[in-house]
């Protein structure tokens, strides 16, 4: 069966499918609403099970689809497990129905009268730009650039042709969340970097206990960041709570302090996030209804108060070692003062461990309390 045919019988059947992009590898999942013989709309779910917008995807850019497998199962579950647990989701967006014989035109002539923040796909110089869509000619698409983490690259202009782009995403939480922040101008503001030396720590003992949001970058990598505020601090690690891309409550993680590289104080992330921060706070959606924000740690022990912590409430734990540039899924059975008898999960698809145990000063950082650790937990321990 061709591309084409398996997306028009998926089509027909209102299948849930997965579509493999061929440039990115990334993977969209989800329902088409309309299709023709160049394009198609897909509405699409997160990797939560939960509806988060549209994507409008040039068929040419499909390496294939499935409509069974594995991943599309493990989807299935989160939705129903979403669905009972009452989930905090994106507001849906009801699009009109397009002309599906000029499916590219009308979408594209929807998101420009909309002034919807959008994710274009293989269209730019980078891979992937946010930006708002312009104008619309028989050949040109012209957009206006947006950049989450430095505003001075807000609103350079480009033109692309109409059928260069691989795929368009709008209507998610992320964007919906950008295009309401963006309504109004924001001034580029110059980052505040700490480095790891004498000041660092006596800086973030401050913040301790305050809704100050930081970004800590760790060593490995300057791409690798955490988000989140202080909560527990010693003079070798520290605790954050977390707040994730779309300013919902992210978990924690336990870091040590010889791992940062550096930390940020003030950039223009940090203020989308902490603006989505108070949105989802005064909504009363902050915490999914399944995670718990209010955890405690004696910070005499911060890494045998986290474990006993963790082990207690069974949280899947994702550890990273020191000396190792792998991290690993795994649950606590015991906590010692010294020391933590782990189940580590050496084959994921069979759901089998090794139980091991191993020194505090054997971790870099931990991470637990997530989302996706806890479908992850139903996923491999119940």
């Amino acid at each position: 069966m061709s591309k084409y045919k398996q997306l028009q019988h998926s089509y027909q059947q209102q299948q849930l499918i997965d579509v493999v992009m061929r440039p990115t590898k990334d993977i969209y999942t989800g329902t088409i609403c309309q299709l023709n013989s160049r394009y198609l709309l897909m509405r699409v779910y997160n990797d939560y099970g939960l509806l988060n917008g549209y994507v409008l995807i040039a068929i040419r850019a499909i390496a294939f689809v499935s409509d069974h497998g594995a991943d599309l199962e493990r989807i299935k579950q989160r939705i129903k497990i979403a669905q009972s647990k009452e989930l905090f989701a994106s507001q849906k967006l009801t699009v009109p129905p397009f002309s599906a014989d000029h499916l590219l035109t009308t979408v594209l002539k929807y998101l420009i009268d909309q002034q919807l923040i959008v994710l274009i796909i293989g269209a730019t110089n980078y891979q992937y730009q946010q930006a708002k869509i312009q104008a619309l000619n028989k050949q040109q698409v012209k957009i206006a650039t947006v950049d989450f983490f430095d505003f001075a690259y807000n609103n350079q202009p480009i033109a692309f042709m109409k059928n260069q782009f691989d795929a368009i995403e709008f209507g998610g939480q992320e964007l919906n969340q950008a295009t309401k922040f963006f309504l109004q101008p924001h001034k580029h503001q110059l980052p505040i970097m700490v480095k790891a030396n004498l000041h660092l720590i006596p800086l973030l003992k401050s913040l301790k206990d305050t809704e100050t949001l930081i970004m800590v970058y760790i060593n490995t990598s300057n791409n690798n960041f955490y988000v989140g505020k202080i909560i527990n601090i010693t003079n070798q690690e520290m605790v954050l709570s977390l707040v994730d891309q779309d300013g919902y409550f992210g978990g924690y993680a336990l870091i040590r302090l010889s791992e940062v590289s550096f930390v940020s104080t003030q950039t223009d992330y940090l203020r989308i996030i902490a603006t989505y921060r108070t949105w989802h706070q005064q909504d009363q959606t902050f915490v999914q209804p399944v995670l718990d924000d209010k955890m405690q740690f004696d910070n005499q022990n911060l890494w045998q108060s986290v474990f006993q912590q963790a082990t207690l409430q069974k949280l899947m734990l994702r550890v990273q070692f020191r000396q190792l540039n792998t991290d690993f899924l795994a649950y606590g059975l015991q906590a010692k003062e010294k020391s933590v008898k782990l189940a580590v999960f050496d084959d994921l698809q069979r759901q089998t461990t090794q139980i091991q145990e191993f020194k505090y000063d054997d971790f870099a950082r931990i991470t637990f309390g997530y989302l996706n650790s806890y479908f992850t937990k139903a996923e491999l321990i119940n």
